[in-house]
């Protein structure tokens, strides 16, 4: 793919095709569900996009604006973005991209997705795995710790149920994990529970619990899926649930059903030390994507954040 950064048009959202733009995000190898038009129509302040040739590549570009300066962020429950090939990704210069947009926004964070190359990023972890092995052969790569975790939880008789109420993941999320959370604010859950409607009209959404034998809510998580990908998008274990093990259970009984099918389960990974080690309990691979941050404000603005 021999392209300059010519080649690449920068469109404001409402000169975007959101057809061609769906298309070339859901055909591409590394497509992933946060680049769909929908998705960012709902979780973005603003977006924009570029666009190489006849939509053959697509990069969004989130952003919003302090000071008079517009800048690129990433909009929360929004895990990777960056450039999406319909071709082979390893062909192509992402760097071309972050030329471009260079020209339109003089401060940037961004996470970027799995496939790109980004120079002068950092590598942000994220924990995959492969559900196309059958749940036996899946389970041969669990740790000893987590065999036995999921032994003690099986001894409460947990039931792992479904659920279409997505509105009570959002509020439990928000009354047990908000405090910790105060970057993501009221508007971004009524947002979020927006994209849950959207997705759930184009039934990509699907809701898994864990309940004891009492029929107590012990562990309540969301879960996007596309073609290509279940997303981890957001879990709650309740206090009583991480006595008893119920996300460890959660997952496991998730790996079950869903097994033997040519898919992945994204679990969303963190950098954060305890987080990763549950995730590397199942037998994950990280599959890191880059984070990019340049600052290219005047003086005193380069400070700002």
């Amino acid at each position: 793919m021999n392209n300059t950064a010519a080649d690449i048009r920068y469109l404001l959202r409402a000169e975007i095709d959101s057809d061609r733009w769906d298309a070339c995000v859901h055909h591409a190898v590394n497509g992933l569900i946060y680049a769909r038009s929908y998705y960012l129509d709902t979780m973005a302040a603003h977006w924009n996009g570029l666009i190489l040739g006849d939509y053959e590549a697509v990069m969004p570009l989130t952003w919003n604006r302090k000071f008079g300066f517009s800048y690129l962020y990433q909009p929360v429950f929004t895990a990777q973005l960056g450039i999406f090939y319909r071709n082979d990704p390893a062909r192509a210069d992402d760097n071309l991209f972050i030329t471009q947009a260079k020209k339109y926004f003089r401060f940037c964070e961004i996470h970027f997705n799995y496939a790109n190359t980004i120079q002068g990023s950092r590598p942000q972890a994220n924990y995959v795995i492969d559900l196309e092995k059958s749940y036996e052969q899946i389970r041969l790569g669990y740790k000893k710790r987590l065999l036995e975790n999921l032994q003690e939880a099986g001894s409460f008789s947990l039931e792992y149920l479904k659920s279409t109420d997505y509105g009570e993941v959002v509020h439990l999320f928000k009354n047990q994990y908000g405090h910790r959370l105060p970057h993501i604010r009221r508007s971004d859950y009524y947002h979020f529970e927006n994209l849950c409607r959207e997705l759930q009209n184009r039934n990509m959404i699907f809701i898994r619990q864990i309940r004891d034998k009492s029929g107590v809510l012990l562990n309540n998580s969301i879960f996007f899926r596309d073609d290509h990908r279940i997303y981890n998008i957001m879990s709650v274990s309740l206090p009583e649930g991480r006595k008893k093990r119920a996300h460890f259970y959660l997952l496991d009984q998730l790996i079950a059903e869903f097994a033997a099918n040519k898919i992945l389960l994204d679990l969303e990974g963190s950098d954060v030390p305890g987080i990763a080690e549950f995730y590397r309990k199942f037998g994950s691979v990280n599959q890191s994507y880059p984070f990019l941050k340049y600052n290219n404000l005047p003086f005193p603005f380069r400070f700002f954040k």
